[in-house]
């Protein structure tokens, strides 16, 4: 059986790529305050410079961290004149000192990682919503909401969707044993009347 999308895949590529500013959004999200610009300054490599400016606007906006893959060209360029930088690159941006500086980032605006006690207080969020039948889109875009206000980075689309579905079946199995608990021999019976029918005409137009 196929794996359920909860987003569409624009919605899923939205989700795990960088936001796409617009000017007056990217004037407000790579306006860096004082502690962080005096840090870059620190920096040795532009490309770490850049990088780490990049990363921290973007978090500023979605709180979550991407690839340098992924970065924007006007991102890359709005920043880069800022630093009055010549070379835009940020290829050499490493995953080693990408990490030193997300938990730089993190820190610096009072965030932390989905760790398992994240995860525990999200599986139990997630099954009170399952229980009131909400729609899985409705329930990923609460668990955005609550991790937020949790102040906790957001994971990534596919981490998050294996929390919901699996509650999702999980709750499928708990009714199915409820209906198959409360079935009386009777019903059982009725049922079987009622499906052989069809079970046949499956058969015979095989």
């Amino acid at each position: 059986m196929p794996r359920m999308n909860i987003l569409n895949t624009v919605e899923r590529e939205a989700f795990d790529s960088p936001p796409v500013f617009n000017s007056f959004q990217r004037k407000q999200y790579f306006d860096f305050p004082s502690k962080l610009r005096h840090f870059a300054a620190g920096l040795r490599d532009p490309a770490h410079r850049l990088g780490f400016l990049l990363s921290a606007g973007y978090f500023k906006a979605v709180k979550r961290f991407f690839s340098p893959t992924a970065f924007h060209p006007r991102d890359i360029e709005y920043v880069a004149r800022q630093l009055e930088l010549v070379d835009h690159t940020v290829r050499l941006y490493s995953r080693r000192t990408r990490h030193f500086h997300e938990h730089t980032i993190r820190r610096f605006y009072g965030f932390r990682l989905f760790d398992s006690d994240t995860c525990q207080l999200l599986l139990r969020e997630i099954a009170g919503l399952v229980h009131s039948q909400v729609k899985p889109k409705g329930i990923f875009w609460r668990c955005v909401d609550i991790l937020i206000r949790e102040k906790v980075e957001l994971p990534s689309y596919t981490r998050l969707t294996k929390l919901i579905l699996g509650a999702i079946n999980r709750r499928s199995r708990e009714l199915a044993a409820m209906i198959a608990r409360s079935l009386t021999q009777e019903a059982r019976s009725l049922l079987d009347d009622l499906l052989s029918p069809c079970i046949e005409n499956v058969d015979e137009s095989r």
